[in-house]
């Protein structure tokens, strides 16, 4: 099924602007091992934090908490039913983000034109990059900046797969709530933990199956990469070359993490040749895009569940010789006092979920395209 403008418009900004008049927007975020949920209440137009909750889904196809999965629509909508019920999420109005594994990203170049000329080349211009028919997918993109002498503009172009967006869409509707926005993952983690003064940051996010790194301007992806580099890699690590069961490794990584572990000293050696592999292809495509046009990267922030791991603030500032900062999307929401220290630690974990319920009051939609 393909979706036209008309209609994706409708689903990414019209109905995300009249969810402003709802009393509570809840943020979905489905990742490859866990759902987490947050609900927002429209106090006087602050974002006011209700409830939060994250729910691990290996139990759902008898796998070890931690690792991915590949739940059916049944088991991922029992789990989202169970999430919700948990966490006493009481709202109604859904906002979801797609995973990076339900899209993908690019960089291309047009003539520089006036926006609606624009609009109309995108579908053109992505054929050449999208090995599939354009009637199978939905293009939204942004414009980056113009090269003047060239004549160009450069242009962010996002990808969704229409059949995972229905698939999303199905899961949340079968949950028992109404969809009133969605978008891809990257742009809920940008609204939520990119403050307005960053010039130019890196977002290393870290996740149960693959690592992205997004370079991030002004608010807007100009650059983004994936590695293999995964926290189920790491925990496997330490399984194989410890010879210890999935559960324990995940544990021991939990526990110890890059601080390692006196009895142990095994522990720290085979995560920080794990990580060093990967990272340094990181440091690679940051230091690349810094000297193609001269801007440095000012800091990193590091967001995911991965981001958690003991040790690895420390070890990525002493890599890429810049600050590092782990992400703390729950401040761009008001929470009560008592709770700071637990929100600041499970932050990274909850970027994604935050970030969509906040699209409800920051209207900031990228321009969308479709081919026909």
């Amino acid at each position: 099924m393909a979706f036209g403008l008309s209609t994706l418009a409708s689903l990414f900004r019209n109905d995300a602007e009249a969810a402003l008049q709802r009393a509570d927007i809840v943020g979905i975020d489905i990742g490859s091992s866990a759902i987490k949920v947050v609900q927002i209440k429209d106090v006087k137009g602050v974002p006011t934090l209700v409830t939060y909750g994250e729910l691990q889904l290996g139990p759902y196809e008898g796998v070890d908490i931690g690792r991915t999965t590949h739940l059916s629509k049944e088991k991922l909508v029992e789990a989202l039913v169970d999430i919700v019920r948990e966490a006493s999420v009481t709202g109604k109005d859904a906002i979801f983000a797609l995973s990076y594994n339900a899209s993908f990203m690019t960089t291309i170049s047009v003539p520089t034109l006036a926006p609606e000329k624009i609009s109309a080349m995108i579908p053109v211009e992505a054929r050449k990059y999208i090995p599939m028919s354009l009637t199978k997918v939905t293009l939204n993109w942004t414009p980056l900046g113009v090269n003047e002498k060239e004549n160009t503009t450069q242009v962010l172009l996002s990808v969704i797969y229409n059949e995972t967006f229905s698939e999303y869409s199905a899961i949340i509707k079968e949950s028992g709530l109404n969809i009133v926005g969605s978008e891809v993952e990257i742009t809920s983690s940008v609204r939520a933990i990119v403050s307005e003064k960053d010039e130019r940051v890196a977002i290393i996010d870290c996740g149960a199956f693959s690592t992205r790194v997004y370079i991030v301007e002004k608010g807007v992806v100009i650059k983004n990469h994936s590695i293999l580099l995964s926290g189920n890699r790491l925990t496997q690590a330490l399984t194989d070359e410890l010879k210890i069961e999935f559960k324990e490794a995940e544990e021991i990584k939990r526990t110890f993490g890059l601080t390692g572990k006196k009895e142990d000293p095994r522990i720290q050696k085979i995560l920080t040749r794990t990580l060093e592999r990967e990272f340094r292809e990181l440091h690679t495509v940051l230091k690349k895009q810094e000297e193609s046009d001269g801007v440095p990267v000012q800091k990193i922030i590091l967001s995911g569940g991965g981001a958690l791991l003991l040790g690895l603030q420390a070890y990525v500032s002493d890599m890429f010789s810049r600050p590092v900062v782990l992400a703390e999307p729950f401040t761009k929401v008001v929470f009560p006092s008592f709770l700071g220290d637990t929100l600041k630690e499970a932050g990274p974990s909850f970027s994604v979920a935050i970030g969509g319920a906040l699209q409800a009051f920051q209207n900031n939609q990228q321009v969308l395209s479709t081919g026909e």
